[in-house]
């Protein structure tokens, strides 16, 4: 399947081409010209567009790791390839497009793509697109929805995003209703993150699905859904399930970004917000029977009260010390009258403790969790280390929604270009022409910003989450941190300040709330986090919960009975026992993410067997011979025959 809204273009400048002896810029243009190149507006030469493909989804085979394509160089000429190559310039095109088509009555299939910065940030745009480039982006959305000339497709604006710089893209399915102007439902939401990356003489164009909410295939499948409400994607998904596709999510000429309506942001939250179970409805006292009465019993006089407002106190210059606050009383009710049956008495609504309910949407450990919140209780960093699929990442994100608030958090993923120009921030060339500085916040940085806007309208704090913390080099990248992550000393340095370029002194809060994540497996692999950053952070370990098998029993009834055998072949977690036994968990770590992504496969036409085995084979290379016989004969033993074969073809390739 291929993005119909991002594609990759090769260019070949002007100033590239006169710097070059007049015989070989002759040849490349002849060239180009068979080649199906055209040529811009400044006389350079660009290649046709590209369509790029995405890696898998959830409906697509489960969740797969970043994915790193070739991009083809479009050149016919084998005598001059190398010099165009080499002369050649790439860059991404990325579109915001509209695309409707009939359902039948009032309804409207909705397709639509946005992008956006990493941080969210809506990016400055072209609205004018070439008319060639527009044709080719609505064929390429008519056959992705595959309902031909039916389809009314808009092609609002577009962005050329040079060579290594990164580009979020967001796409949307939904069903709207033009009378009421809101969409009625959404079908699938998925947020990707796009970057060209040269490496040798090849171009790779570099994918990671970043979250997914799928709705089409009649469960609820997702992955990281919850991010899609956090402040780096919320101003994205807000702007689809707008659906109006009357402006770009985008920055034309001074204009901001369209403010999504009312009906959009609820109904963002009620997608990724679980429904909160009814409280048990108490049976009604039986009423009073009915009895004759010999007199009739004269009707009471209505009672009257008054409410009275006593004049105010006048302000009094000194302060006396305030008195300890009275307990609420509760009115007692009022007797019922003889003969008169009692009333009912009338429950209070208790507002649902938001950390309790975590235990709804994740298996988690009540052990962790009370480590994750008596750090975040004292405003200390918090590090959430364990195997990969142990729920580290969505465990953060919950985290942060109960103590700040549904999507009020800024998730990041660390990168090993990061230094502190991208952590805290610092002067870089700003966009437009010629050669202009201005302070650009780093990520930190405009946390810290965004939590000030935080608790001035809301009274809560605002997150900052930051993924696979340790593939940033540390002490390069988090080196002016050190102090400020102590909260004894947050406010007695600033975090930034006009040495840096900045307009102000911008400090960290003393109650800033920052969460990281780390992957166990890739320790001793990537970087090293040093024992003066360690010991300012709380680690807590997160591993396979002793619910998880309860959690996933609750949540999935309609796969209780794959239960037993997914259990009999993956293990309880318990390594010496599940090693003995030649289960999996006994030679790899897989956490309760793996035992989802199996149940939601075996939901579909795949079957245990099948699912097992798709979700086995990342693994396989881990492992040596003997393990993979112990594991081929556990598979086989409890009948699931293609993973068994899967294990014993791995087992003979096995090189020990």
């Amino acid at each position: 399947m291929n993005f119909s809204t991002i594609f990759a273009q090769y260019k070949i400048a002007r100033d590239t081409l006169a710097s070059l002896p007049p015989e070989q810029q002759t040849a490349l243009e002849r060239a180009a010209q068979g080649a199906d190149w055209s040529t811009d507006a400044g006389g350079g030469l660009l290649s046709p567009p590209l369509p790029l493909t995405m890696p898998p989804t959830l409906s697509q085979g489960g969740a797969s790791p970043p994915t790193r394509q070739p991009v083809p160089f479009p050149w016919a000429d084998r005598a001059t390839e190398g010099d165009a190559q080499q002369a050649a310039q790439v860059q991404l095109l990325v579109f915001d497009v509209y695309s409707a088509a009939p359902l039948g009555g009032e309804m409207r299939l909705v397709h639509s793509t946005h992008f956006a910065d990493l941080q969210g940030d809506p990016l400055p745009v072209f609205t004018t697109v070439p008319f060639k480039l527009s044709q080719q982006v609505i064929q390429a959305e008519r056959l992705e929805m595959g309902l031909g000339q039916m389809t009314r497709t808009s092609v609002l604006a577009y962005r050329v995003v040079p060579c290594d710089e990164d580009v979020r893209t967001l796409e949307s399915r939904l069903v709207y209703l033009p009378r009421k102007n809101q969409v009625s439902k959404v079908k699938w939401l998925a947020a990707y993150d796009h970057r060209l990356e040269r490496q040798g003489g090849a171009v790779l164009h570099h994918c990671q699905l970043r979250a997914v909410l799928d709705l089409e295939g009649g469960g609820k499948r997702d992955l990281h859904a919850s991010t899609l409400g956090s402040t780096h994607l919320s101003g994205l998904a807000l702007h689809a399930l707008s659906a109006t596709g009357l402006k770009p999510y985008g920055v034309n000429e001074g204009e901001a970004a369209p403010t999504p309506p009312p009906h959009a942001r609820r109904l963002l939250d009620d997608l990724l917000r679980p429904p909160v179970p009814a409280p048990p409805k108490l049976p009604k006292p039986p009423k009073a029977s009915k009895t004759k009465a010999r007199k009739p019993t004269p009707a009471p006089a209505p009672i009257t009260v008054e409410t009275f407002t006593p004049d105010p106190e006048p302000a009094v210059e000194v302060m006396e010390a305030p008195e300890p606050p009275l307990l609420p009383v509760t009115p007692e009710p009022p007797a019922a009258e003889e003969g008169q049956p009692s009333p009912e008495p009338v429950e209070e609504e208790v507002a649902p403790d938001v950390w309790a309910q975590l235990g709804t949407r994740i298996a988690l450990d009540e052990d962790v969790l009370a480590q994750a919140r008596a750090a975040l209780g004292r405003h200390r960093p918090l590090l959430l280390t364990g195997a990969p699929g142990t729920g580290k990442t969505l465990l953060a994100t919950l985290l942060a929604e109960a103590l700040c608030g549904p999507g009020n958090f800024t998730l990041v993923t660390a990168d090993a270009r990061w230094t502190s120009t991208e952590v805290v921030g610092g002067l870089r060339v700003a966009p437009g022409e010629g050669l202009r500085y201005t302070f650009m916040p780093g990520v930190v940085t405009r946390a810290a910003l965004r939590h000030r806007e935080s608790m001035q309208a809301s009274g809560r704090p605002h997150a900052l989450i930051i993924d696979e913390f340790n593939r940033a080099h540390q002490d390069e990248a988090f080196g002016r941190l050190l102090t400020l992550l102590d909260p004894t000393y947050r406010a007695q340095m600033p975090l930034v300040g006009p040495q840096d370029g900045a307009d102000e002194e911008i400090y960290l809060p003393a109650d800033f709330v920052l969460i990281a994540t780390m992957n166990d497996a890739d320790v001793g692999r990537l970087h090293e986090i040093g024992s003066a950053l360690q010991r300012r952070f709380v680690t807590v370990q997160v591993g396979i919960p002793p619910q998880e098998r309860d959690y996933l029993e609750r949540t999935r009834p309609q796969a209780a009975g794959l239960l037993p055998t997914l259990y009999d072949f993956v293990g309880t977690g318990d390594t010496a026992a599940d090693r003995e036994a030649g289960r999996l968990r006994g030679f790899v770590t897989v956490g309760t993410f793996f035992m989802e992504e199996v149940l939601s496969l075996a939901d579909t036409d795949l079957g245990l067997d099948r699912a097992l085995r798709n979700q086995v084979t990342p693994h396989l290379p881990s492992l040596d011979r003997s393990e993979l016989t112990a594991l081929q004969g556990r598979a086989a033993d409890l009948g699931l025959v293609k993973l068994a074969t899967r294990l014993g073809e791995a087992a003979q390739q096995a090189p020990f």
